[in-house]
């Protein structure tokens, strides 16, 4: 199995204060892996997708027909309508995501991923480390972990934000 020495180092001394060795170093390992995946895709490509371009794409990305309503997109990625509009925006004049008009109702607009975006995406080999098993083994476990924060209690939060983690 693999480790990052400093990471289990401190993870070891955070046991001395009564803390869960392994929940610190998971916690610890998740942070530094986020960190790393958009810090590599600011490197590979900084002009084109900063963080909060790289975002929208990822949600347009994973939504059924990879296109959302430009509200669904704010409320996913919790910012305002003027940032989503800004972002969509600057994807739309470079060809990678396109509006389209609600059929029903005017005032709303989808943004979806045109072909060339969704290449453009899919061609990221960001995840070349790992193999299809370990890539469906790592969808799981995130999962559990998003299921287990979506439905963490106010006072079981509480004692997180205490150092419980």
């Amino acid at each position: 199995m693999l480790t990052e020495g400093p990471t289990h180092a401190a993870a070891a001394a955070a046991k001395e204060k009564g803390l869960d060795p392994l929940t610190y170093e998971a916690h610890q390992i998740l942070v530094r892996a986020v960190t790393a995946l958009t810090g590599s895709i600011r490197r590979n490509n900084p002009s084109r997708f900063s963080l909060g371009r790289y975002n929208v794409l990822r949600l347009l990305y994973a939504a059924e027909e990879k296109r959302l309503l430009m509200s669904e997109i704010g409320d996913g990625l919790e910012i305002s309508p003027t940032i989503v509009t800004r972002l969509v925006d600057s994807l739309v004049v470079e060809g990678i995501v396109e509006r389209i008009t609600h059929p029903e109702d005017k005032r709303k607009t989808w943004a979806a991923m045109t072909g060339e975006g969704i290449a453009i995406f899919e061609a990221e080999k960001l995840w070349r480390g790992l193999q299809p098993e370990e890539k469906r083994l790592l969808v799981h476990l995130l999962s559990k972990l998003r299921l287990s924060l979506l439905t963490i209690s106010p006072d079981e939060l509480k004692g997180a934000a205490q150092g419980a983690l």
